[in-house]
């Protein structure tokens, strides 16, 4: 096993000497599903993302940040806030289709949230080479499951 560990550490340095980052903030626009279709309208998210890219490499990957926010469709209850840390990764197809998950934790912000296992599957087409519009849904596993499916904007640095 530790082999195993030294071959894709070295084989991942291997890969990020040669790479360059980029550096991405998006936003995205989504209705509530899941559970959360249950109390809440609609959600709001922003996401930052470092991707580690090479030149006509197929896979990219990186670390990414986010806010969300569910707007609750209840009176008296406050909207849920989450913070997603997660790790990306995306698939570059035919040069302008992209595909890929981000998969970590969001944590509660929310008073009455703890938070839970996050992840995103996403499509996307490049625009411009500095501009993807994207389509994701959207999963955070707490007592309950925070869901959305999304449409987004994605700008590179």
């Amino acid at each position: 096993m530790r082999k195993l560990l030294v071959v894709f550490a070295f084989t991942v340095f291997g890969y990020t000497a040669t790479a360059q980052g980029v550096f991405k903030i998006g936003a995205t626009a989504g209705v509530a599903v899941s559970d959360a279709g249950d109390i809440a309208d609609w959600a709001l998210g922003v996401d930052a993302y470092y991707m580690i890219e090479k030149v006509d490499a197929v896979i990219n990957f990186g670390p990414t940040v986010g806010f969300r926010n569910f707007f609750m469709s209840i009176d008296g209850i406050d909207d849920a806030q989450f913070l997603p840390i997660a790790g990306a990764a995306r698939l570059k197809l035919f040069g302008i289709l992209s595909g890929g998950v981000d998969v970590g934790y969001a944590l509660g912000i929310s008073d009455y949230l703890d938070g839970g296992f996050y992840y995103r599957p996403t499509v996307g087409i490049d625009i411009a080479d500095a501009i993807e519009l994207n389509a994701s849904f959207e999963s955070i596993s707490d007592a309950a499951t925070w869901g959305s499916l999304n449409v987004g904007i994605l700008f590179e640095f």
